[in-house]
Order: C-alpha cells, then sequence, then structure tokens
C-alpha cells in the first residue's frame, strides 16, 4: 500500500495500478487535500474501513463486474455510513452510471478535470456538515416514532440491481400490496402527470413512466403514510403536500428534457421533488402548536417558511427531511438537493442539476394551500438562473407548468414568486 502524507483529514483510495494512481493524485494537487493511502483490491479497502474512519473514499469502477462492484459499495456503506463515497468510471453505460450513482455522493469520469472534482467534493462536504450539526440530530432523534425504510421499497431495489428486472417484475412486487398499487394508478392518473390517455394497468405505468419513477412513487406514498393528520394540525392538509410534491416532480422532470440532462440528474430530480416537503409533516406532528407559530410568525413577516423555521426552531424543514433520507442512505445527490433546494444560489457549481429543476419547478407552480397563506414554496432565484444562463428558459418552463391544473386541491396559493 501506497500513502500519501498531509496534514489534513484521512482518503482511501481503491485504483488496481500503483501507477495510474500516482499519476491521478499528482493532477489533483491543489485540489484534494486528503492523506491518500491506496489499496488495490475491494478486501482491502473494506478491511482498513472496519478499522479506522475516513472523511472520503475513492474507487476506480471496473475493476470487478458491475455487480460486484454495486455489492461492495453497499457493504462499505454498513462499514462507513458517513464517509463520502466519489466513483470514478471509464465509459460505461448509462444504466449502470444510474445504477452506481444511488450509491455515490459523486460519480466522475476518469478524465475529470481536478477543479470540478475538488468543486464537489466541497458541496458535498458542506451537505455532511449541515446535516452533523447537533440540531439537527437531535430534533430529527426527538421524534418518537420515525418511519424506518419500506420493505417493498428495499425490494425494489433489489430487483432493481438484477440485469433481469423489467415493468412485469416490478408491477409485480408492487401488486403484492393491493392498496399501494391502486394509490399509484391513482397518482399517475391524476393531474400530478400531463398524460394523454388514461393508464389501466401498473405494468403499464411502469413501462411508462419508468421503474425508478414508480419505485420512488412507492417510497413517497409510504412516508406520507406514516405521518398520518390528526386533529392537532389543520394549517394544511398533508394530503396536498403529497400531491404537490408530486406535481413538482413531474415538472422538474420535464425542466430536465428541456435541457438534454442525463436520465441520472433526471431520476435524482424526480425522487428529490416527491421528498423535498415530508419535513414539514415531522415537525407538525412533533410540535404542533410549536410548529403553528413559526408558520404564522413566517405569513406575518412576509418571510418564506424555512427562513423562518431556522430562525425560531435552528433547524428547518428541509434539514429535518434531508438528515432522515441520510439515515435510509438514499441517494447522496437527493439528499443535497432536498437539502438546498429553496436557495440554490449557494451552490458553487454552473452546471444544470436536480438541484436546478427542483428549486424552479418548485418557485413556478402554485403554493401548498394553507390557511395562514404561509410561503411554502421557493421563491425563484434569478441570480442563480442568470449565472447558469438559463434565465431565457424562464418562459418555456412557465408554459410547461401551465399544463399542470393549477385547480389541484393541494395548489391554491400564488402562481410564482421570485427573489
Amino acid at each position: 500500500m501506497l500513502t500519501h502524507h498531509t496534514e489534513l483529514n484521512q482518503a482511501l483510495f481503491l485504483c488496481s495500478d500503483a501507477t495510474d494512481a500516482d499519476t491521478f493524485l499528482s493532477k489533483l494537487k491543489g485540489n484534494f487535500d486528503y492523506a491518500v493511502t491506496l489499496v488495490t483490491d475491494w478486501g482491502q479497502l473494506l478491511q482498513l474501513a472496519q478499522e479506522k474512519p475516513y472523511s472520503i473514499i475513492l474507487f476506480h469502477l471496473g475493476i470487478a463486474t458491475s455487480e460486484e462492484e454495486l455489492s461492495q459499495i453497499k457493504k462499505l456503506i454498513d462499514i462507513q455510513p458517513g464517509a463520502m463515497r466519489v466513483g470514478l468510471y471509464k465509459p460505461m453505460s448509462i444504466a449502470k452510471r444510474v445504477a452506481f450513482s444511488e450509491c455515490c455522493h459523486r460519480l466522475y469520469p476518469l478524465d475529470i478535470e481536478p477543479a470540478l472534482l475538488g468543486e464537489g467534493i466541497s458541496e458535498s462536504a458542506r451537505a455532511q456538515r449541515i446535516l452533523g450539526q447537533d440540531k439537527v440530530r437531535e430534533l430529527v432523534g426527538s421524534v418518537k416514532t420515525l418511519p424506518s425504510l419500506p420493505d417493498i421499497y428495499l425490494e425494489l431495489n433489489e430487483a432493481l440491481s438484477s440485469s433481469k428486472s423489467n415493468a412485469r417484475t416490478i408491477a409485480a412486487i408492487i401488486e403484492k400490496d393491493m392498496a399501494m398499487a391502486a394509490k399509484i394508478l391513482q397518482l399517475v392518473n391524476s393531474a400530478c402527470f400531463v398524460l394523454e390517455r388514461n393508464i389501466s394497468s401498473l405494468q403499464e405505468a411502469v413501462a411508462l413512466l419508468g421503474v425508478r419513477e414508480v419505485r420512488d412513487l412507492v417510497l413517497t406514498n409510504k412516508v406520507f403514510e406514516h405521518f398520518p393528520q390528526d386533529s392537532c394540525w389543520s394549517s394544511f392538509a398533508f394530503e396536498h403536500i403529497r400531491d404537490r410534491s408530486v406535481l413538482v416532480a413531474g415538472l422538474a422532470r420535464e425542466i430536465c428534457r428541456t435541457v438534454k440532462a442525463s436520465p441520472i440528474v433526471t431520476d435524482q430530480a424526480f425522487l428529490a421533488a416527491l421528498l423535498q416537503d415530508f419535513g414539514m409533516l415531522i415537525f407538525a406532528t412533533h410540535d404542533p402548536q410549536g410548529y403553528q407559530k413559526v408558520m404564522q410568525e413566517a405569513s406575518d413577516l412576509n418571510q418564506p417558511l424555512y427562513a423562518v423555521e431556522k430562525m425560531r426552531m435552528g433547524v428547518s424543514h428541509t434539514e429535518a427531511g434531508a438528515y432522515l433520507l441520510s439515515l435510509w442512505n438514499i441517494s447522496p445527490a437527493v439528499i443535497e438537493t432536498v437539502l438546498f433546494h429553496h436557495f440554490p444560489a449557494s451552490s458553487r457549481s454552473d452546471d444544470f442539476s436536480a438541484l436546478t429543476a427542483v428549486h424552479v419547478a418548485d418557485a413556478i407552480l402554485p403554493n401548498v394551500t394553507n390557511v395562514l397563506g404561509c410561503q411554502i414554496s421557493s421563491r425563484l432565484s434569478y441570480h442563480y438562473l442568470e449565472r447558469l444562463g438559463l434565465e431565457v428558459k424562464v418562459n418555456q418552463w412557465q408554459q410547461l407548468a401551465g399544463r399542470y391544473k393549477f385547480s389541484h386541491p393541494g395548489c391554491g396559493g400564488v402562481k410564482s414568486s421570485f427573489s
């Protein structure tokens, strides 16, 4: 094993060829300030990961088969869930990249520009610092009954990792829960998706929307089922939060298509949009009276809800939701999008991403109906879009939003707001 010493944090690097590793690390000087320990196979990597913690773990992909490497990465997550994972790949299919992207904080081609790799690592590190705050962990930890990752979601993930999965096998798993199957068909045929015809079978829905999208709808429905609304809360309907999130997911997916975003970004945007606001349900069920006061103050001050949450509670609903997702080992890119979607300008990246799509879709669709008239959705950041050179797309995206039914019960506020 070869070790490159610096005075900063520890990193593990899996590369089968020491010369290639030296070449790669030499290019990163100034952009990657970690003490790097090189290993040449997954067995060594997992052994060292068991012996001491590492801030970041990089690995070349393609050393073994994709299924074997996915299995090894999942073992790594079990051993060190808090370590940042960065995958480096030679040319590979989109399907394989999609699968790896769900397990990695960052996924880059081997010829990635050093500055971009350093920037991406810095972004993920920032998210980890926020979610590692004591206030976030303590608040979410104080909730009496937090949901666990649903069994059906785990089963769907297992099926997706198999090369033999298809629409029929995915539909068969969901149909074991007839209530769930009915709910998915209801959502697919609702205003949340702009479809030209009614979908009558789950297999057809899976084939039309995609296996990952349907899997993500299953997860969303299960999460919202865990937080049933009771008489203690009346400021907004939990069902409206869920249904509007599905609307945002549909629009975010269309926005991705307008810029020809990769399937990886599109999938990340869809799931992040679905789960962007469920942290509000955590607050509303945990401390209804306290959260009601926060909403009232946000309305009185005409300030976004997330800003007043942070000011009064020390934790925003995006932080609470993102923290719970991190406990489930949901795709790190999805977690970061949920965390930052209200203030995307804080991101250093100048590229279109899932964050861009979710932020825009959330801002240009009508606000969630609530009795206080509180601004729950995002305020569109023109500064951010101008930085990305995307401000010219806003009119097109607003036209896309016009295809969605603004009369949907979950959307009764103003159509959009801007900052």
